[in-house]
């Protein structure tokens, strides 16, 4: 968690650079370009809702004091302000000085701070993870159930293929039998009318052998009466014996 900077006073010293003292002590030249930077960044800045402090125009003060306020920064204070992968580290003490608290706030400016860790609720995850587990054991199931249903589909594509030969040997045999049984039908057909016109034919006959029996019957009773005429004498006997043949003919 990242620190925030002291609580900035409420009188601030001056920020422009002064000009180096005749001392023995120097500072390099990037230090005074920070400064100068510094200096012109806060000049130009103004507060928003994340800011943990506010900047005004400072007033003046003598240079002497920040000069002393500035010698008090040590060389590694500096690099962390310039650190980017570093965290910034906290004060020497507690009385901080105004200058190193102004600079470190310039910092901060031009490095965003960095995106506070999201606080992950424990319900939030279990009912994600519980959710993948879901889905992830729907799609083993859906796979498994395309496999079974492929292997049905393979299963059935053989039986068929195996049994493909005779369903054509029987169709062909299907159409052999329906021949035959539509030329036995015509047979049958032919066969009744056979039977209707011998039928008729056998009454016919049957009719003409009655007729001709009653004509030979006739013929035969004739020929006993001319017969019978020729051979015997008249005589009452005679005469009834006439009389009975011509009732035997006209019967």
């Amino acid at each position: 968690m990242a620190q925030l900077p002291p609580k900035v006073p409420t009188n601030w010293p001056s920020f422009t650079p002064p000009p180096p003292p005749p001392t023995t002590h120097h500072h390099p030249s990037w230090v005074d370009e920070f400064l100068n930077f510094s200096a012109a960044k806060r000049v130009s800045h103004r507060r928003s809702a994340s800011d943990s402090v506010t900047f005004h125009e400072p007033p003046h003060f003598p240079h002497h004091h920040q000069h002393d306020e500035f010698d008090r920064l040590d060389e590694e204070q500096l690099m962390s302000m310039f650190s980017d992968d570093t965290p910034p580290l906290p004060p020497a003490s507690a009385t901080s000085t105004p200058s190193s608290s102004s600079d470190h706030n310039s910092i901060n400016d031009e490095n965003p701070p960095p995106t506070p860790s999201v606080v992950v609720d424990p319900k939030r995850v279990k009912r994600i993870l519980a959710n993948r587990q879901s889905a992830q054991r729907s799609r083993v199931r859906k796979l498994q159930y395309i496999s079974e249903l492929e292997r049905s589909v393979t299963s059935l594509q053989t039986e068929v293929s195996a049994l493909s030969p005779r369903v054509a040997y029987l169709d062909q045999q299907r159409v052999v039998l329906n021949v035959d049984n539509s030329a036995l039908k015509q047979r049958i057909a032919a066969l009744a009318q056979d039977k209707i016109f011998k039928d008729a034919h056998q009454e016919a006959l049957k009719k003409e052998i009655e007729r001709l029996r009653q004509v030979y019957h006739q013929q035969n009773l004739k020929r006993a009466l001319t017969t019978a005429t020729t051979t015997t004498m008249p005589s009452a006997g005679g005469s009834e014996t006439n009389g009975r043949i011509e009732k035997e003919l006209f019967r």
